[in-house]
């Protein structure tokens, strides 16, 4: 009897195997037909694209019948193996539910989806196939969604190497595609009121100059006003508009945020001068400073305020391509941009500062129209764009609501928070105050520690001075660094620090600045903050640290806030933060 059970084990077992080889053939063998059918979609070979089609549903429907049956039921529950055999099962289920249910979709929309149509002749972004792809992504996003009900139920921990190396991939991809339909079936519709399409729109848009440090990027030196309507994209020139940039980021023209213990933080000329309009670190309130700005000069309110900086418009050009300035000689690639902007242009024109500004301007405005002229891949842009916002160089604010919670879903509102709720978040903000253009040499790296006795977090930048010769144009110099004794190659840098909301700062390091009477403190978005004045020599570095209590309640992964320069900011999260707030330590 007992060998009898035996082999009707063994023999279970050989037709389990065989069926696992069958199930794994006819998964590998789609695969490869899907990475066919793809190209085949966008030259528009429609019959080859349903000869492909009517192959790859054949295989996965067989696959996901033998993962389905009897044996495979009982197969899942056996201790040790069950898991990684229920691992099997319901990703191919998952598989299946997606060449059945999205490939059809997914094809459809591929076809709308060529470079070619995205363009607009004149510059923009053609809306049309937004507009054919809104329908279709509730039925895509159902169909993830219910592949997502399958890879759930799939416990990671238990499987076997071997199986999670096959099937991690495609879990993963599930498991990301999924909320990623959720957000574009919510947001696609204000993606298209934003590009126009449900009437014009007005935007302020600022070159951010990281050369001259400012709490969200630099001295927005340069800008234009678009005019965005049903995807078409102009620079303005009329008349209001050249107000507005006379008076906006080239000129002088008060303004205030009504908020006298925020405004005590900054330096008082902030409030006088435009290009320090984008010193204060929650660029909604670069917002309110420039709107104010356009309600004086023009009349009425802006849709937006967009902020990029010239690392980002390098980031544009490497899908872009290059560009021809006009009256210039040389192209203006990706891997020149941030040279020729922020030192070329300063260098070329010695002490003529006003030339300098409007070269940079005229670049600048000349990269961004390159990019809106079209002809490059969409997909390739947005992810040069999440780069460059992952890296805190672009930020979006927008006066419509629903419009403003997009851009705080995409983490482009560049918002200091008052609450610890969602997050806790910390950062130290750079400010220049030698008026020059030393920053280009600037680089910098932030550490995150904690104190779990304590109760308290601890935010340290170390700044580095690599200003390579005194023999730079008096315009890349420091302005007041003579005047107050201290070499033309020295940083003067506001070195601003917030404590958590609800908390307090403990301590500083160093206690005070490099000047008397120039460090200032005050309240800012309901967070104790302070404003230390540092000096960093040619050549040297200094670090500055802001200590801050943790307040009870605040536990939520912590946020690192900076200040974007030339080069990458490293940020590391010690582990010591781990227990304070749990998911925060930078993986090694």
């Amino acid at each position: 009897m007992l060998l009898v059970i035996l082999g009707a084990v063994a023999a279970l077992g050989v037709v389990f195997a065989q069926q696992a080889f069958q199930v794994r053939d006819d998964l590998k063998a789609a695969q490869e037909k899907i990475t066919q059918i793809v190209p085949l979609v966008k030259s528009g070979d429609t019959a080859e694209v349903e000869r492909l089609s009517g192959e790859i549903t054949a295989l996965t429907t067989s696959a996901n019948e033998i993962a389905s049956n009897d044996l495979w039921a009982f197969a899942s529950a056996v201790p040790w193996v069950g898991a990684n055999v229920s691992a099997v099962s319901e990703t191919t289920k998952a598989v299946h539910v997606l060449v059945q249910d999205a490939m059809p979709i997914a094809f459809e929309l591929l076809t709308v989806a060529d470079v070619d149509n995205f363009t607009v002749e004149g510059g923009g972004i053609n809306l049309e196939p937004f507009r054919a792809a809104q329908p279709q992504i509730p039925a895509l996003r159902a169909a993830f969604d219910d592949a997502k009900s399958h890879v759930d139920k799939i416990d990671r921990d238990a499987i076997h190497p071997l199986v999670e190396e096959n099937i991690g991939q495609l879990v993963d991809i599930i498991d990301e595609a999924a909320p990623a339909l959720a957000f574009a079936e919510e947001q696609l519709p204000i993606v298209i009121a934003v590009l126009g399409g449900d009437g014009p729109r007005n935007y302020a848009l600022l070159f951010q100059n990281n050369a001259e440090i400012r709490a969200t990027g630099g001295n927005p030196g340069a800008g234009a006003v678009l005019r965005v309507d049903n995807g078409k994209v102009t620079m303005r020139e009329d008349a209001e508009a050249l107000s507005f940039m006379a008076s906006g980021p080239r000129g002088w023209y008060p303004q205030t945020l009504g908020d006298k213990s925020k405004m005590a933080i900054f330096e008082t000329d902030t409030w006088t001068y435009s290009q320090n309009y984008t010193r204060t670190p929650d660029f909604a309130d670069t917002a309110v400073l420039m709107g104010g700005l356009w309600g004086d000069t023009v009349g009425g309110d802006l849709d937006g305020i967009i902020s990029l900086d010239p690392v980002t418009l390098s980031y544009m050009l490497e899908v872009a391509g290059p560009v021809t300035v006009p009256g210039e000689d040389t192209k203006i690639t990706a891997d020149n941009a941030v040279k020729t902007l922020l030192s070329d242009s300063y260098e070329r024109f010695g002490g003529r500062g006003d030339l300098a500004d409007a070269y940079f301007a005229r670049v600048s405005a000349a990269v961004f129209s390159k990019v809106m002229s079209g002809g490059w891949d969409p997909l390739a842009m947005l992810e040069q764009l999440q780069k460059a916002a992952d890296e805190q160089r672009v930020y979006a604010w927008f006066a419509d609501p629903a419009e403003e919670a997009m851009a705080t879903e995409l983490d482009i509102d560049g918002s200091v928070l008052a609450s610890n709720e969602d997050e806790t978040q910390v950062g130290v903000y750079l400010n220049d105050s030698s008026h020059s253009k030393l920053e280009y040499y600037l680089s910098n790296k932030i550490t995150v520690t904690c104190s779990a006795e304590d109760r308290t977090v601890t935010t340290a930048i170390a700044m580095t001075n690599s200003v390579p010769t005194a023999d730079l144009s008096t315009y890349t110099l420091g302005a007041r660094n003579s005047s107050w004794g201290y070499p033309r190659t020295t940083m003067f840098l506001d070195v601003i620090g917030t404590a958590l909301p609800g908390g307090s700062l403990t301590s500083t390091s160093p206690a005070a600045g490099d000047r008397d009477g120039w460090d200032r403190s005050g309240v800012y978005n309901e967070r104790e903050t302070r404003s230390l004045f540092v000096t960093i020599p040619m050549g040297e570095s200094r670090t500055v640290s802001f200590t801050s209590t943790v307040p009870d309640g605040a536990a939520a992964a912590l946020d690192v806030r900076y200040s974007p320069t030339v080069t990458q900011t490293p940020v590391t999260v010690d582990a010591s933060c781990e227990q304070l707030f749990p998911g925060s330590t930078t993986p090694e």
